[in-house]
């Protein structure tokens, strides 16, 4: 299977339109797993116009692995500026807001060290840690969900954004 990767642009001249109905500004589709599109959109390897379509993506590869559903797509529509995906890998931590008005929040990077985490980041991954990562998982309310065994859904409090 062949990366299907285009600017926004190129989708309009190309006239390429989706059977869904779905507008091309807010396409965005790869073969490559989620965390790599996330380090892409923490590089700036994804182009602005595509960050929308990326993030949309990278939601509904997490919302299908969650719910256990491998074949089914699943539509997501994040109203929430205030959800993070935090991957934890051995090299350090990922953080991307979901929120599509907070694409450039303070607390987007790649952290070394859980030291390095915002505090109210630190205390809800704890708490989401000790939960399972198998299939489907569940939300901790208030707190967040664990998607897989190093992924993880974040709330943010109601005063940070």
């Amino acid at each position: 299977m062949s990366k299907l990767i285009y600017k926004a642009s190129e989708r309009y001249s190309l006239g390429w339109t989706d059977p869904r109905g779905v507008d091309p500004a807010n396409w965005y589709q790869s073969n490559e797993p989620p965390d790599q599109t996330v380090r892409k959109l923490l590089s700036g390897e994804i182009l602005p116009e595509d960050r929308q379509g990326a993030i949309k993506a990278v939601m509904r590869f997490d919302v299908r692995h969650a719910n256990g559903v491998q074949m089914r797509m699943v539509d997501v529509e994040m109203h929430d500026d205030n959800v993070y995906r935090v991957s934890v890998f051995p090299d350090g931590i990922d953080i991307v807001c979901f929120g599509l008005s907070s694409i450039d929040s303070g607390i987007n990077g790649h952290y070394d060290r859980t030291d390095d985490l915002p505090e109210w980041v630190k205390e809800r991954l704890a708490v989401l840690m000790i939960t399972s990562g198998i299939p489907p998982t569940q939300e901790v309310a208030g707190v967040g969900r664990r998607i897989s065994s190093h992924v993880y859904w974040v709330y943010a409090p109601e005063t940070t954004s």
